[in-house]
């Protein structure tokens, strides 16, 4: 019998470990802000915008006064893909898998989505940063973002 609770317990802690699955057609039109970047009115503030087709990120620095903003061709998709598929760009995607791609500098990023709660207006992306690049160590980081737009 403590097995099967143990058993239980385990398959119910996985069940709620698994990643959320959105649609592009429910993110077309909101505004998300990264919860973490903004701890003072002085610190940057960051948010992204979803169209249908693209996610513009971008980042405030108030005590300079420069907004720098940078626009990535996304879909979403159920599993993690090695190459950006630019035909799902633009059409009704689904999964708990968002890809975006960026031209200037060319590259493809993907972000699994943990949560998306369009209720409480929670979103929570996990990427692996590159150790390759500056700043990167190959560990997972976890994004909380706020939604501070919802479609029209």
């Amino acid at each position: 019998m403590k097995h099967a609770f143990i058993i239980i317990f385990v398959f119910l802690i996985c069940l709620g470990a698994v990643a959320e699955t959105i649609s592009s057609s429910q993110l077309a039109g909101t505004i998300w802000e990264d919860v973490d970047s903004k701890k003072t009115e002085t610190e940057r503030s960051d948010t992204i915008t979803f169209s249908a087709e693209t996610l513009t990120s971008q980042s405030y620095w108030p005590l300079v006064d420069i907004t720098i903003r940078k626009q990535f061709d996304y879909y979403l998709t159920d599993y993690k893909p090695e190459h950006f598929d630019s035909t799902k760009v633009g059409t009704e995607t689904r999964g708990y898998y968002l890809v975006t791609y960026c031209r200037q500098p060319k590259g493809m990023s993907c972000y699994e989505i943990l949560s998306c709660d369009l209720d409480t207006g929670d979103m929570y992306l996990s990427y692996r940063m590159n150790p390759g690049v500056i700043g990167g160590s190959g560990r997972e980081v976890v994004i909380h973002y706020k939604l501070i737009k919802r479609p029209n």
